[in-house]
């Protein structure tokens, strides 16, 4: 009897212990879950205990005594060495961009362009302008420069027409000239007719098809 009751009394202090250790794990694991400065263990610890609060109960309590201290020790290491910052990026909006290209990496030229622009090159010396003369514009010479380049409607009518009347005039001659040695040719050959009669005229027709077939 003896023996037994001093066996439950052994396991009981060993239950108590093992109660006492529980407890003290699950309060260093609750402080170091929630005393980070960086505020992303807080952070989370609030997220999952908004949505599921006896989810993380229970993963709190089944963590082991080396895995509190790895969390301590990186949350040490974490708070120690790294520093938040923000980095604004100042992005332009009349930066010209050239998509013409392959850029290898962000800040690089482009190293093949597939539309590729001719720039104008302007010229490199300065040209050299002589003063020239004053011009009169009242001097006869002017004038005659100005009206050979100057354009007049009314000129251009009245030198049309003079032209067309001159072309005209040239046909017409042309068709006199051609009536009259028309008219001249048939009087010789009338008067042949009457001189020498009609024998010699199969003759004469092919000699002047020959001339004609020459020139």
């Amino acid at each position: 009897m003896g023996g037994s009751g001093s066996g439950s009394c052994s396991s009981s202090g060993e239950e108590d212990g093992d109660a006492d250790w529980k407890a003290a794990i699950d309060s260093v694991s609750a402080v170091a879950t929630t005393a980070t400065s960086n505020g992303f263990a807080a952070a989370s610890k609030d997220s999952a205990v908004s949505t599921d609060g006896t989810n993380s109960n229970q993963k709190s309590q089944n963590l082991k005594h080396y895995q509190i201290k790895a969390q301590k020790l990186l949350d040490d290491i974490i708070e120690n060495t790294l520093v938040m910052v923000e980095d604004l990026i100042h992005i332009s909006d009349n930066e010209k961009t050239n998509e013409g290209g392959i850029r290898l990496f962000k800040h690089a030229p482009p190293g093949i362009v597939f539309d590729h622009m001719e720039k104008i090159q302007q010229p490199r010396k300065r040209p050299r302008i002589l003063p020239g003369n004053e011009i009169d514009e009242k001097s006869k010479k002017f004038r005659g420069q100005l009206r050979s380049v100057a354009v007049d409607g009314v000129d251009i009518m009245a030198a049309a027409r003079d032209a067309c009347q001159k072309s005209v005039a040239r046909l017409e001659a042309k068709d006199a000239a051609a009536k009259a040695a028309a008219k001249r040719e048939e009087e010789r050959v009338a008067e042949l007719k009457r001189t020498r009669g009609e024998r010699w005229l199969p003759s004469i027709a092919r000699e002047r098809q020959i001339k004609l077939g020459r020139s």
